[in-house]
């Protein structure tokens, strides 16, 4: 397989990946500037290793300093000391701020959703009004969080697209209205859905006036994104969540031509509420480097 040429391959941070990153693991031993933590804590990983927090250091790039760690803008600079491991090993070594204490009460099996749960709250963070259609394209964990999380902050109504039957009805027991298959005609099932007008042009190509007021692409390859930009309405959104570490031949006129929004999601983010006076939450308190040893726990 050739070497992908994405832009985040081009970055040195990406050069050392360890598989694994959703788990619940177990202190097994501690630093000695580590406080906050103790072997046998249970604790979730969220978060990457290689911000400024992560770093160590007393002062933050813009993006930290704003609080979007994910984002930060040194996490490709050279660094004395590595997290090592990730999930699929016994045993990985992180800065002490990139963990979470899990509570009594949550299980495992319950915890080790918690970074799939923070993405889908930050994609939804791109609040719909109330009433507008949503669609949510491509439906696995990620997809049946975040439509509840569309359905616990924001209730407007609820699409989905699912690859397999099973899919289509856990989707509806997360809260979708209509769900229907990837396998089926979505221009026809958008205009069904949204009122929009469907014209055909040649060779069959075909496009949409009207659609779905944001459409979240939990997918992300080439076939989705085009669909998605086409069944949204004129200054709609498409908020893109999924990832294909590839270059991709995508009918981006929709954005010109139709106005439409193109925004993109990664991983997890702090939240802001309307009239909120105090700092934007952060998904973790930001903290010093220290180094934690854990050890993960099977589910």
């Amino acid at each position: 397989m050739p070497v992908s040429d994405v832009a985040p391959v081009a970055l040195p941070s990406h050069r050392r990946i360890f598989l694994g990153h959703e788990m619940v693991g177990e202190v097994i031993e501690a630093g000695p500037a580590v406080t906050q933590f103790k072997p046998g804590d249970r604790v979730v990983r969220w978060g990457r290793a290689d911000d400024c927090a992560a770093r160590g250091l007393p002062d933050r790039c813009p993006a930290c300093a704003r609080g979007h760690r994910v984002l930060c803008e040194r996490a490709s600079e050279p660094r004395e000391h590595h997290p090592i491991g990730g999930g699929f090993g016994d045993t990985f070594i992180t800065p002490a701020s990139t963990l979470v204490p899990v509570p009594p009460a949550v299980r495992d099996e319950q915890a080790i959703f918690t970074e799939p749960a923070a993405v889908a709250i930050h994609a939804a963070w791109r609040l719909p009004q109330a009433g507008q259609q949503v669609l949510v394209l491509g439906v696995g964990a990620i997809g049946f969080l975040l439509i509840q999380v569309l359905r616990a902050v924001q209730p407007p109504r609820h699409s989905a697209v699912a690859e397999f039957p099973w899919q289509a009805d856990l989707a509806r027991a997360c809260g979708a209205d209509h769900v229907f298959l990837a396998q089926a005609d979505g221009y026809a099932e958008t205009a069904a859905r949204t009122g929009a007008r469907l014209y055909h042009g040649r060779a069959g190509n075909r496009m949409l006036l009207g659609g779905f007021d944001i459409i979240f692409d939990v997918v992300g390859i080439p076939a989705t994104l085009t669909n998605a930009l086409r069944w949204t309405r004129a200054r709609g959104t498409v908020v893109l969540v999924g990832v294909n570490l590839h270059r991709m031949n995508v009918d981006l006129t929709p954005v010109w031509y139709q106005e439409v929004n193109l925004l993109g999601a990664v991983g997890h983010d702090i939240v802001s509420w309307q009239g909120e006076e105090r700092s934007p939450p952060s998904t973790w308190p930001c903290a010093g480097c220290r180094a934690v040893i854990c050890a993960p726990i099977p589910c």
